[in-house]
């Protein structure tokens, strides 16, 4: 485990309030893994509110307080059908404000889909793009927004399910490793995927 793994896995301990002994954390090579090995060892307290559909409705009703769609939004519906690639970077912010929450970082490929998704360095290396972020869905606008403001909408001391360990972590990852949300999953090797050693 290489320091950028010690100074995450200090980071999740601290967050949550728990210890991840050495043999635990020799077993952690995924996202989803770092996930169960914290669920494993906190209390949840279920209950009726629902996170994902609390913050789905608030960007539902920014898009239509805005103006911005006539379309149904669904959390299936694509962020590249409800904004033009022409209104994107100013509608962007202005869900921010009008959500009040941090959405992702609009990225290149978000306004100009022709670059490509490699760029070569010296004719050999490449290097991948950062997946435009209007590509997702509105499901995954919901999680990444959640992940990025999990201090604001989660409560650490009440934690209801899974999922909100899921987007602790997540969101942890992204600001300590400066990944863009829309880059991490679950299923992602924190060492090979993400790249943190």
């Amino acid at each position: 485990m290489g320091l950028d793994s010690v100074e995450l896995l200090m980071s999740v301990e601290d967050r949550f309030g728990i210890r991840i002994e050495d043999s635990e954390a020799e077993k952690i090579y995924t996202v989803q893994n770092f996930v169960d090995c914290v669920y494993g060892k906190i209390i949840t307290n279920p209950n009726e509110k629902c996170l994902t559909q609390i913050v789905f409705y608030r960007i539902r009703k920014a898009f239509r307080n805005l103006n911005l769609t006539r379309k149904e939004i669904k959390p299936e519906t694509r962020i590249s059908e409800l904004l033009t690639q022409s209104e994107l970077k100013e509608n962007w912010h202005l869900l921010k404000t009008e959500i009040g929450l941090d959405l992702p970082e609009l990225v290149a490929l978000d306004f100009n889909p022709k670059l490509g998704t490699h760029v070569k360095i010296f004719g050999i290396k490449t290097i991948k793009r950062t997946t435009p972020v209007s590509s997702g869905t509105i499901r995954e606008l919901v999680d990444w927004t959640i992940a990025l403001n999990q201090e604001k909408l989660i409560d650490i001391e009440k934690i209801t399910n899974k999922y909100e360990i899921e987007r602790i972590v997540i969101g942890i990852i992204n600001r300590n490793m400066g990944i863009p949300i829309s880059e991490i999953k679950l299923e992602h090797s924190i060492t090979n995927d993400l790249g943190i050693d």
